[in-house]
């Protein structure tokens, strides 16, 4: 049975704030049990066996051999409690205040001989100037233990206060955030950052589970991308991060919460599971690149 931590006390809860603040990241150490850990590595060799080879084709940016998968709600129940873990909620709340959005959720599967990513930041695909207020909030989970030989995530230190963007060619002076199985690093949108170079000859296992202010736009489009059957499922927290709740006056139907038109208007699929059919789709379109890049 998967179990999610206690609350995190209030003073836990302001020395991962003061963390934040400082450096601009904070790693939760123990945020979920062996057994938890032992779900998520099968999630990921299923995915693995239904849509062969990650959801986008290899990049520089996203790596060449680096297995991204994303639509993760229409998947197994246990991205329910991934997207709403406890205590990354309770520090999102502070951090990005009342409203805040669950922007995209994927898995980082970096595997052997990768290289290294381009140092970013996460926010700026939101074209702001720095300094601006925090908009984004980004977690990386640890399935396996990240080491810098594996390439755990390279981190700059209070880069989050630096006023340019990073730039993708410059060799910046960087950390690995080394930390056990089963533990979360999160750090704010304008950190410097970027996975680190697998050396290791394993896979290392992580997810990116990414969020926003209630003001911004998702990265993914998860009111429409996640099936209907899904949606009405969900518990009324991960429907309010998926933007059925009014934020500060945005985002209302007849100014009233979306969630009223969700529960009038959504109904079961009768067209059989919607992972499945999304399944199919990724294999014609993996089929599709490799028959391009064959070509």
């Amino acid at each position: 049975m998967i179990t999610l931590p206690n609350p995190l006390t209030d003073h836990e809860l302001r020395v991962h704030l003061e963390a934040m603040t400082t450096n601009g990241y904070t790693i939760l150490e123990k945020a979920v049990d062996s057994e938890f850990i032992a779900a998520l590595v099968a999630e990921i060799e299923r995915l693995a066996e239904v849509r062969p080879g990650g959801d986008i084709p290899p990049a520089p940016f996203t790596g060449q051999v680096t297995r991204r998968w994303f639509d993760l709600l229409n998947e197994r129940d246990i991205w329910q409690s991934v997207a709403t873990h406890p205590w990354v909620m309770q520090i999102q709340q502070e951090v990005l205040g009342e409203g805040f959005l669950l922007s995209t959720m994927g898995t980082a599967v970096v595997g052997p001989g990768e290289v290294a990513q381009p140092i970013h930041a996460d926010d700026v695909l939101y074209g702001f100037p720095r300094p601006h207020p925090t908009i984004v909030c980004n977690t990386m989970w640890s399935i396996s233990e990240f080491t810098e030989e594996n390439g755990a995530t390279r981190i700059v230190p209070g880069s989050h206060k630096w006023d340019e963007d990073p730039d993708f060619w410059e060799p910046y002076e960087s950390v690995p955030a080394s930390m056990p199985p089963g533990s979360i690093c999160m750090f704010v949108g304008t950190l410097y950052h970027g996975a680190g170079a697998n050396q290791s000859g394993e896979d290392r296992l992580g997810l990116t589970i990414n969020y926003c202010a209630g003001s911004m736009r998702q990265q993914e489009n998860l009111m429409l991308g996640v099936g209907a059957e899904k949606m009405m499922a969900f518990p009324r927290e991960l429907q309010d991060m998926l933007g059925f709740k009014i934020c500060n006056g945005a985002g209302h139907i007849f100014a009233q919460d979306p969630r009223a038109e969700l529960e009038r208007k959504y109904a079961r699929s009768d067209e059989g599971p919607y992972s499945e059919r999304r399944n199919a789709l990724h294999r014609e379109r993996m089929e599709a690149f490799a028959k391009m890049a064959a070509a």
